[in-house]
């Protein structure tokens, strides 16, 4: 790339905090380029918040059936539950959004380039397509949005099947039968919610003294008044050594 065709700024990682840096470092007059090297809008869009807020969605209309209905006037003979369409429903309105944000680009004429970037000087990144060929690109400023990845407990081999982080979790149409959540942070007790919602057996495991470690100790009381009715097991205080499938 040539001086003159120079980006003032290159963002590296397309998930919320990268596309709406660049959107306003473009709508400020800087010529702008996106790296990505696996979705636009990343994590978040794709196997993230937004997929996980659209089942959550789906898990309060079956929980309000299944257990209330009668209440709110509902009678059912047979109530068939179909988690496989909540998870399609939750691919639709990821694409949707997905495709907002590559919408967004276009309009604020951000160039996106897909593939690793790698920072090889102050004022050159490097990116390497599917292909396997770097294109060097030259830029004033850079901008780090490169979000985090999952902690995988020492000697524990995630198979994608049995043993899953929360990407493989959230597309899958199957129900599982019994599920053991390592962690009850915000993402455990989600699929927790979701997946006791459709009727499987939930057990959360968490090491610290109660579920929701990081939210207040009323939000946590609360949530776990609301587990023990449902039937949702909680081991609060213990620590995962090891995994077994069978």
């Amino acid at each position: 790339m040539s001086e003159n065709q120079a980006y003032d700024l290159i963002v590296i990682g397309a998930g919320p905090g990268g596309y709406v840096a660049a959107i306003r470092a473009a709508q400020l007059g800087l010529k702008t380029a996106i790296v990505e090297k696996q979705w636009m809008g990343g994590v978040c869009l794709n196997v993230g918040c937004i997929p996980s807020k659209s089942l959550l969605r789906n898990a309060d209309i079956a929980e309000t059936l299944r257990e209330r209905g009668k209440e709110f006037g509902f009678s059912f003979e047979n109530l068939n539950l179909d988690f496989s369409v909540a998870v399609k429903r939750s691919r639709q309105v990821s694409d949707r959004l997905v495709r907002g944000v590559g919408f967004l680009m276009k309009k604020n004429k951000i160039d996106v380039h897909m593939g690793t970037g790698v920072i090889k000087a102050k004022d050159t990144v490097q990116v390497t397509g599917q292909d396997g060929k770097p294109t060097d690109l030259k830029t004033k400023n850079i901008l780090l949005a490169t979000g985090a990845y999952t902690f995988v407990i020492p000697g524990v081999t995630i198979d994608g099947q049995k043993v899953v982080t929360y990407q493989e979790a959230i597309l899958q149409e199957k129900l599982p039968k019994s599920v053991v959540i390592i962690g009850a942070g915000a993402i455990g007790v989600e699929f927790a919610t979701i997946w006791n919602a459709y009727g499987a057996k939930v057990t959360l495991v968490e090491m610290l003294p109660r579920i929701l470690p990081l939210e207040d100790e009323e939000c946590s009381a609360e949530l776990a008044k609301v587990y023990q009715k449902r039937g949702i097991q909680m081991l609060t205080g213990h620590k995962v050594l090891g995994v077994e499938t069978t």
